[in-house]
């Protein structure tokens, strides 16, 4: 059962590690708006630093500070350009996933605020499998919902 669940992780965008599981970029995310899809694919790189420091014992206080405060800013930027691209395009929905986007830099915030040398394995840990749900959540449910409005008017 295990294993077919695995398998079945594995051929989707997560991929099963040995420290359980990480993000991998698929073209079955795109947005279909080039600059928004790199951007998704930014965060996944990050994603994957977070993963990296914890897996092969590279993880520091100042390390982990850093990674923070590049999400932080990296997330006020996306967002910032997705909102302004779905207004231009008139997405109905605009205030509900703006909602949405101050909900998940705030709760990034706060996990930032909390790092401390003696949590910050946990942090780690936290902060990836946090990003790991929203992000493809955010990815395939929310933003797939612009899709319709963007491509091709980005």
């Amino acid at each position: 059962m295990l294993n077919s669940f695995v398998a079945g992780l594995n051929a989707g965008p997560m991929k099963v590690a040995k420290g359980g599981i990480v993000l991998a970029w698929t073209d079955s995310l795109s947005v279909g708006v080039p600059t928004l899809d790199e951007h998704h694919r930014h965060l996944f790189s990050l994603l994957a630093r977070i993963a990296a420091m914890v897996e092969e014992g590279g993880l520091t206080l100042d390390g982990l500070g850093t990674v923070f405060a590049e999400l932080n800013s990296y997330i006020a930027y996306h967002f910032a350009e997705e909102e302004a691209m779905m207004e231009r395009a008139g997405f109905p929905f605009l205030e509900l996933h703006r909602h949405s986007h101050q909900t998940i830099a705030m709760r990034v915030a706060d996990m930032a605020a909390a790092l401390t040398a003696a949590g910050m394995e946990n942090a780690a840990r936290d902060l990836h499998g946090f990003l790991t749900g929203w992000l493809i959540h955010h990815i395939e449910i929310e933003d797939f919902e612009y899709r319709p409005f963007l491509v091709g008017g980005a």
